[in-house]
Protein backbone atom coordinates (compact mmCIF):
# COMPACT_ATOMS: atom_id res chain seq x y z
CA UNK A 1 0.00 0.00 0.00
CA UNK A 2 1.57 3.34 -0.96
CA UNK A 3 2.46 5.80 1.85
CA UNK A 4 0.25 8.81 2.22
CA UNK A 5 1.84 12.25 1.91
CA UNK A 6 -0.05 14.90 3.83
CA UNK A 7 0.23 18.55 3.01
CA UNK A 8 2.31 20.73 5.39
CA UNK A 9 0.59 23.31 7.48
CA UNK A 10 1.80 26.95 7.33
CA UNK A 11 3.30 26.64 10.81
CA UNK A 12 5.29 23.51 9.83
CA UNK A 13 6.49 25.19 6.68
CA UNK A 14 7.69 28.21 8.65
CA UNK A 15 9.63 26.09 11.16
CA UNK A 16 11.27 24.10 8.37
CA UNK A 17 12.32 27.30 6.65
CA UNK A 18 13.86 28.62 9.86
CA UNK A 19 15.79 25.39 10.35
CA UNK A 20 17.17 25.54 6.83
CA UNK A 21 18.21 29.15 7.29
CA UNK A 22 19.94 28.34 10.58
CA UNK A 23 21.87 25.45 9.01
CA UNK A 24 22.90 27.63 6.10
CA UNK A 25 24.24 30.34 8.41
CA UNK A 26 26.26 27.85 10.45
CA UNK A 27 27.85 26.40 7.34
CA UNK A 28 28.65 29.88 6.09
CA UNK A 29 30.30 30.93 9.39
CA UNK A 30 32.34 27.73 9.54
CA UNK A 31 33.62 28.14 6.00
CA UNK A 32 34.61 31.78 6.53
CA UNK A 33 36.49 31.13 9.82
CA UNK A 34 38.74 28.34 8.45
CA UNK A 35 41.09 30.11 6.07
CA UNK A 36 43.44 27.11 5.85
CA UNK A 37 40.68 24.63 5.34
CA UNK A 38 41.30 22.23 2.46
CA UNK A 39 39.11 23.22 -0.50
CA UNK A 40 36.47 20.89 -1.66
CA UNK A 41 37.93 18.64 -4.43
CA UNK A 42 34.71 17.78 -6.02
CA UNK A 43 31.39 19.41 -6.10
CA UNK A 44 28.95 17.15 -4.45
CA UNK A 45 25.28 17.75 -4.69
CA UNK A 46 23.89 19.11 -1.49
CA UNK A 47 20.74 17.15 -2.00
CA UNK A 48 20.17 14.11 -4.17
CA UNK A 49 17.49 13.84 -6.72
CA UNK A 50 14.17 12.93 -5.35
CA UNK A 51 11.42 11.13 -6.97
CA UNK A 52 8.82 13.61 -5.83
CA UNK A 53 8.91 17.35 -5.55
CA UNK A 54 8.09 17.32 -1.87
CA UNK A 55 10.17 14.28 -1.01
CA UNK A 56 12.71 16.30 1.02
CA UNK A 57 10.00 17.73 3.27
CA UNK A 58 8.33 14.37 3.58
CA UNK A 59 11.58 12.60 4.51
CA UNK A 60 12.34 15.03 7.34
CA UNK A 61 8.82 14.98 8.60
CA UNK A 62 7.84 11.37 8.11
CA UNK A 63 11.17 9.48 7.82
CA UNK A 64 13.30 8.32 4.85
CA UNK A 65 11.68 7.17 1.62
CA UNK A 66 12.00 3.65 0.45
CA UNK A 67 13.21 4.57 -3.04
CA UNK A 68 16.31 6.59 -1.97
CA UNK A 69 19.46 6.07 -4.14
CA UNK A 70 22.74 4.57 -2.90
CA UNK A 71 24.78 7.74 -3.46
CA UNK A 72 22.29 9.79 -1.48
CA UNK A 73 22.46 7.37 1.47
CA UNK A 74 26.27 7.48 1.52
CA UNK A 75 26.49 11.29 1.35
CA UNK A 76 23.74 11.72 3.94
CA UNK A 77 25.47 9.36 6.43
CA UNK A 78 28.87 11.08 6.05
CA UNK A 79 27.29 14.49 6.48
CA UNK A 80 25.59 13.52 9.71
CA UNK A 81 28.88 12.15 11.23
CA UNK A 82 31.14 15.02 10.11
CA UNK A 83 33.08 16.42 13.20
CA UNK A 84 32.39 19.96 14.38
CA UNK A 85 35.44 22.12 13.61
CA UNK A 86 34.45 24.80 16.13
CA UNK A 87 34.48 22.30 18.98
CA UNK A 88 37.85 20.88 17.94
CA UNK A 89 39.40 24.33 17.64
CA UNK A 90 38.01 25.41 21.04
CA UNK A 91 39.35 22.24 22.68
CA UNK A 92 42.83 22.78 21.20
CA UNK A 93 42.91 26.41 22.31
CA UNK A 94 41.79 25.40 25.81
CA UNK A 95 44.58 22.83 26.07
CA UNK A 96 47.16 25.41 24.97
CA UNK A 97 45.84 27.92 27.53
CA UNK A 98 46.01 25.38 30.34
CA UNK A 99 49.58 24.45 29.39
CA UNK A 100 50.63 28.11 29.51
CA UNK A 101 48.88 28.55 32.85
CA UNK A 102 50.63 25.51 34.35
CA UNK A 103 53.97 26.81 33.08
CA UNK A 104 53.33 30.18 34.75
CA UNK A 105 52.48 28.46 38.04
CA UNK A 106 55.67 26.42 37.85
CA UNK A 107 57.72 29.59 37.28
CA UNK A 108 56.13 31.26 40.31
CA UNK A 109 56.84 28.25 42.53
CA UNK A 110 60.44 28.13 41.33
CA UNK A 111 60.95 31.84 42.08
CA UNK A 112 59.36 31.52 45.53
CA UNK A 113 61.60 28.58 46.38
CA UNK A 114 64.66 30.45 45.14
CA UNK A 115 63.79 33.53 47.22
CA UNK A 116 63.32 31.40 50.33
CA UNK A 117 66.69 29.72 49.83
CA UNK A 118 68.42 33.06 49.32
CA UNK A 119 66.84 34.48 52.48
CA UNK A 120 67.97 31.45 54.45
CA UNK A 121 71.58 32.06 53.43
CA UNK A 122 71.60 35.79 54.23
CA UNK A 123 74.94 36.71 55.74
CA UNK A 124 77.45 39.51 56.04
CA UNK A 125 79.56 39.70 52.86
CA UNK A 126 83.18 38.64 53.16
CA UNK A 127 84.38 42.05 52.01
CA UNK A 128 83.03 43.50 55.26
CA UNK A 129 85.01 41.11 57.44
CA UNK A 130 88.52 41.55 58.81
CA UNK A 131 91.48 40.02 57.05
CA UNK A 132 92.90 36.82 58.50
CA UNK A 133 96.60 36.49 59.24
CA UNK A 134 98.86 33.49 59.26
CA UNK A 135 100.31 34.23 62.71
CA UNK A 136 97.06 34.38 64.67
CA UNK A 137 93.44 33.40 64.31
CA UNK A 138 91.06 35.85 62.67
CA UNK A 139 89.15 38.08 65.07
CA UNK A 140 85.64 38.70 63.80
CA UNK A 141 84.57 42.18 64.83
CA UNK A 142 80.96 41.28 64.12
CA UNK A 143 80.92 38.33 66.50
CA UNK A 144 78.08 38.47 69.05
CA UNK A 145 76.81 41.66 67.44
CA UNK A 146 73.13 42.58 67.46
CA UNK A 147 73.60 44.11 64.03
CA UNK A 148 73.92 40.65 62.51
CA UNK A 149 70.61 39.58 64.03
CA UNK A 150 68.73 42.18 61.97
CA UNK A 151 66.87 40.76 58.96
CA UNK A 152 67.10 43.05 55.90
CA UNK A 153 64.10 41.41 54.24
CA UNK A 154 61.81 42.80 56.96
CA UNK A 155 63.10 46.40 56.79
CA UNK A 156 61.61 49.38 55.04
CA UNK A 157 63.70 51.70 52.87
CA UNK A 158 64.89 53.96 55.69
CA UNK A 159 65.79 51.07 57.98
CA UNK A 160 67.63 49.29 55.18
CA UNK A 161 69.60 52.45 54.32
CA UNK A 162 70.56 52.89 57.97
CA UNK A 163 71.56 49.23 58.14
CA UNK A 164 73.83 49.69 55.12
CA UNK A 165 75.38 52.84 56.61
CA UNK A 166 76.11 50.99 59.84
CA UNK A 167 77.81 48.23 57.92
CA UNK A 168 79.90 50.62 55.84
CA UNK A 169 80.96 52.53 58.94
CA UNK A 170 82.10 49.34 60.59
CA UNK A 171 83.98 48.42 57.46
CA UNK A 172 85.83 51.75 57.21
CA UNK A 173 86.41 51.97 61.00
CA UNK A 174 87.18 48.32 61.58
CA UNK A 175 90.01 48.87 64.07
CA UNK A 176 88.02 51.32 66.19
CA UNK A 177 84.99 49.09 66.16
CA UNK A 178 87.09 46.03 66.98
CA UNK A 179 88.61 47.83 69.97
CA UNK A 180 85.16 48.91 71.10
CA UNK A 181 83.95 45.34 70.86
CA UNK A 182 86.95 44.12 72.86
CA UNK A 183 86.26 46.65 75.59
CA UNK A 184 82.60 45.73 75.58
CA UNK A 185 83.47 42.04 75.90
CA UNK A 186 85.95 42.82 78.70
CA UNK A 187 83.31 44.81 80.60
CA UNK A 188 80.79 42.02 80.16
CA UNK A 189 83.33 39.48 81.40
CA UNK A 190 84.20 41.64 84.39
CA UNK A 191 80.55 42.14 85.29
CA UNK A 192 79.89 38.42 84.99
CA UNK A 193 82.88 37.67 87.19
CA UNK A 194 81.78 40.20 89.81
CA UNK A 195 78.28 38.80 89.74
CA UNK A 196 79.60 35.27 90.21
CA UNK A 197 81.78 36.42 93.12
CA UNK A 198 78.84 38.15 94.78
CA UNK A 199 76.68 35.09 94.37
CA UNK A 200 79.42 32.87 95.79
CA UNK A 201 79.94 35.25 98.72
CA UNK A 202 76.22 35.33 99.44
CA UNK A 203 76.07 31.56 99.26
CA UNK A 204 78.97 31.17 101.67
CA UNK A 205 77.49 33.73 104.06
CA UNK A 206 74.15 31.98 103.97
CA UNK A 207 75.80 28.62 104.63
CA UNK A 208 77.82 30.09 107.52
CA UNK A 209 74.71 31.70 109.00
CA UNK A 210 72.82 28.45 108.75
CA UNK A 211 75.70 26.65 110.42
CA UNK A 212 75.76 29.22 113.24
CA UNK A 213 72.03 28.84 113.74
CA UNK A 214 72.37 25.10 113.81
CA UNK A 215 75.15 25.25 116.40
CA UNK A 216 73.10 27.70 118.47
CA UNK A 217 70.08 25.42 118.31
CA UNK A 218 72.30 22.58 119.48
CA UNK A 219 73.64 24.64 122.39
CA UNK A 220 70.18 25.86 123.32
CA UNK A 221 68.86 22.33 123.22
CA UNK A 222 71.60 21.04 125.48
CA UNK A 223 71.15 24.00 127.84
CA UNK A 224 67.41 23.43 127.97
CA UNK A 225 67.86 19.75 128.72
CA UNK A 226 70.28 20.57 131.53
CA UNK A 227 67.99 23.29 132.92
CA UNK A 228 64.91 21.04 132.92
CA UNK A 229 66.84 18.28 134.67
CA UNK A 230 68.08 20.75 137.27
CA UNK A 231 64.54 22.12 137.66
CA UNK A 232 63.07 18.69 138.39
CA UNK A 233 65.97 17.77 140.70
CA UNK A 234 65.50 20.91 142.79
CA UNK A 235 61.79 20.27 143.12
CA UNK A 236 62.41 16.72 144.25
CA UNK A 237 64.83 17.94 146.90
CA UNK A 238 62.42 20.66 147.99
CA UNK A 239 59.48 18.27 148.21
CA UNK A 240 61.49 15.63 150.08
CA UNK A 241 62.39 18.08 152.86
CA UNK A 242 66.07 17.22 152.81
CA UNK A 243 67.01 20.85 153.45
CA UNK A 244 64.14 21.63 155.79
CA UNK A 245 66.37 23.35 158.33
CA UNK A 246 68.10 25.56 155.75
CA UNK A 247 66.60 28.94 154.86
CA UNK A 248 66.17 29.74 151.15
CA UNK A 249 65.84 32.96 149.18
CA UNK A 250 64.14 34.09 145.96
CA UNK A 251 66.95 32.75 143.72
CA UNK A 252 66.83 29.35 145.42
CA UNK A 253 63.24 28.69 144.32
CA UNK A 254 63.17 26.34 141.25
CA UNK A 255 61.40 28.80 138.94
CA UNK A 256 60.19 27.45 135.56
CA UNK A 257 62.53 29.64 133.47
CA UNK A 258 65.82 28.87 131.74
CA UNK A 259 67.66 31.76 133.35
CA UNK A 260 67.24 30.20 136.82
CA UNK A 261 69.18 27.04 135.88
CA UNK A 262 72.51 27.86 134.26
CA UNK A 263 74.89 25.05 133.34
CA UNK A 264 78.00 26.79 134.70
CA UNK A 265 77.91 28.64 137.99
CA UNK A 266 80.36 31.32 136.88
CA UNK A 267 77.97 32.40 134.11
CA UNK A 268 74.94 32.25 136.36
CA UNK A 269 73.28 35.46 137.45
CA UNK A 270 70.55 35.90 140.01
CA UNK A 271 67.03 35.46 138.67
CA UNK A 272 64.69 38.41 139.25
CA UNK A 273 60.97 39.05 138.94
CA UNK A 274 61.33 40.48 135.44
CA UNK A 275 62.60 37.10 134.26
CA UNK A 276 59.23 35.49 135.04
CA UNK A 277 57.31 36.31 131.84
CA UNK A 278 54.81 34.39 129.74
CA UNK A 279 57.36 33.90 126.95
CA UNK A 280 60.18 32.59 129.17
CA UNK A 281 57.86 30.26 131.08
CA UNK A 282 56.30 28.93 127.85
CA UNK A 283 59.74 28.38 126.27
CA UNK A 284 60.93 26.45 129.30
CA UNK A 285 57.85 24.30 129.92
CA UNK A 286 56.65 23.83 126.33
CA UNK A 287 59.64 23.83 123.95
CA UNK A 288 59.13 23.25 120.23
CA UNK A 289 60.32 19.65 120.34
CA UNK A 290 57.68 18.90 123.01
CA UNK A 291 54.82 19.58 120.59
CA UNK A 292 55.16 16.05 119.28
CA UNK A 293 54.03 14.67 122.65
CA UNK A 294 50.44 15.82 121.99
CA UNK A 295 47.96 18.07 123.76
CA UNK A 296 47.64 15.67 126.70
CA UNK A 297 51.35 15.96 127.59
CA UNK A 298 51.21 19.71 127.40
CA UNK A 299 48.24 19.77 129.75
CA UNK A 300 49.93 17.38 132.14
CA UNK A 301 53.06 19.52 132.25
CA UNK A 302 51.05 22.68 132.90
CA UNK A 303 48.88 20.94 135.54
CA UNK A 304 51.93 19.59 137.37
CA UNK A 305 53.56 23.03 137.38
CA UNK A 306 50.33 24.64 138.55
CA UNK A 307 50.13 22.23 141.53
CA UNK A 308 53.71 23.06 142.49
CA UNK A 309 53.15 26.83 142.37
CA UNK A 310 49.61 26.89 143.77
CA UNK A 311 49.61 29.95 146.10
CA UNK A 312 47.86 28.31 149.05
CA UNK A 313 49.84 25.07 148.90
CA UNK A 314 53.17 26.84 148.39
CA UNK A 315 52.35 29.21 151.26
CA UNK A 316 51.59 26.37 153.67
CA UNK A 317 54.45 24.07 152.70
CA UNK A 318 57.45 26.25 151.74
CA UNK A 319 56.91 29.86 152.77
CA UNK A 320 58.22 29.18 156.28
CA UNK A 321 61.58 28.23 154.71
CA UNK A 322 61.89 31.54 152.81
CA UNK A 323 63.80 34.34 154.41
CA UNK A 324 61.50 36.94 155.86
CA UNK A 325 62.86 39.78 153.75
CA UNK A 326 62.23 37.93 150.46
CA UNK A 327 58.81 36.47 151.15
CA UNK A 328 56.91 39.27 149.38
CA UNK A 329 59.01 38.93 146.23
CA UNK A 330 58.47 35.17 146.31
CA UNK A 331 54.69 35.67 146.59
CA UNK A 332 54.82 38.10 143.62
CA UNK A 333 56.84 35.60 141.59
CA UNK A 334 54.36 32.82 142.36
CA UNK A 335 51.50 35.08 141.21
CA UNK A 336 53.24 35.76 137.89
CA UNK A 337 53.85 32.06 137.31
CA UNK A 338 50.21 31.19 138.06
CA UNK A 339 48.87 33.87 135.70
CA UNK A 340 51.17 32.65 132.92
CA UNK A 341 50.05 29.06 133.48
CA UNK A 342 46.38 30.07 133.29
CA UNK A 343 47.01 31.84 129.97
CA UNK A 344 48.79 28.81 128.55
CA UNK A 345 45.99 26.49 129.71
CA UNK A 346 43.42 28.68 127.95
CA UNK A 347 45.37 28.56 124.67
CA UNK A 348 45.54 24.76 124.54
Amino acid sequence: MPKLHLKQTPEEARRRKEKKESRRKRRHDSDSSHSRKRPRTSQEPLEPERKWVSSDEDEEQYGPQAAASTSYSTHSSSGRHKPDQDEIRAEVEGMRFREKLFDAFADDERLDSLEARLNDFAHVPDRWRTESTSTRAKFNVFEDDDWLKMNPSTMDDEEYAEWIRMGMYRKTHGDEYAEEQRQKAARATRRAKEKAQKEETARLEKAAEEERKQRKRGRDGRRLVFARDAYHSKWKALLSGADAQQMIGFADIPWPVLHAHKEKSKHRSEVVLDDLTLETISTFLLPDNAVQEGDKSRKDVLRETFLRFHPDKFEGRFMRLVREGEQESVREGIGRVVRALNTLMDNI
